[in-house]
């Protein structure tokens, strides 16, 4: 990696690289001093990274060692699962935050050091008889609704709901399990059913 000559002896000598890897810092140049105690190079494994998420005091309480996390670069192309595998303070102790570490899978070189990401923990897990995805719902008059398709045609069905997360929501009642029903474009549908005053259930 690099060439030293000793200051007393004027002998050279080669420094080498413990790991393979990449330079991810540098603080030495060429007739430079060294030996004051900090590393000339630095040097990073790029197939093994993990991110690193600050958990403040409401969330903290619910993140553990081992849950399930999955991770989503800030541009929204890349994603992948991984777990938590050690939460520690923060460098700052009057932050009262934690740092929550997950590797990564190298997945091709996608995840690169200082690339920005989100996590999204899975703190419990539940299952229920019937559920929709919550991006589904709709508002319509006083009712939370998801519209049906039924033939060649969408139908309003007004929901009882339960439990609900970012992704699901638990159906109580006004929904048959099997039911078709919009997910993406529903605000399109309510248009279509305002216009055409199709029918819905009671």
């Amino acid at each position: 990696m690099a060439r030293v000559e000793s200051s007393d002896s004027l002998q050279t000598y080669s420094v080498t690289a413990p790991i393979s890897g990449m330079i991810t810092a540098k603080n030495v140049n060429p007739g430079a001093i060294t030996g004051n105690g900090e590393p000339m190079l630095t040097i990073g494994d790029p197939t093994r990274l993990h991110a690193e998420f600050f958990l403040y005091p409401r969330d903290a309480e619910r993140v553990r060692v081992g849950q399930r996390v999955e991770v989503t670069s800030l541009a929204g192309e890349h994603r992948a699962l991984g777990v938590i595998e050690a939460v520690l303070p923060s460098s700052d102790p009057m932050s009262q935050t934690l740092v929550a570490h997950v590797a990564l899978p190298y997945q091709g070189g996608v995840w690169r050091p200082g690339l920005g990401v989100r996590g999204a923990v899975q703190v419990g897990q539940g299952e229920v008889p019937l559920a929709v995805q919550t991006k589904a719902i709709q508002p319509f008059r006083d009712f939370q609704v998801v519209y049906a398709k039924v033939g060649n045609t969408y139908e309003v069905r007004m929901l009882e709901l339960g439990r609900r997360t970012p992704e699901w929501t638990e159906v109580l009642g006004g929904l048959e399990p099997g039911t078709e029903y919009v997910v993406d474009g529903a605000f399109l549908i309510r248009a279509d059913i305002d216009k055409s005053g199709a029918s819905h259930d009671h």
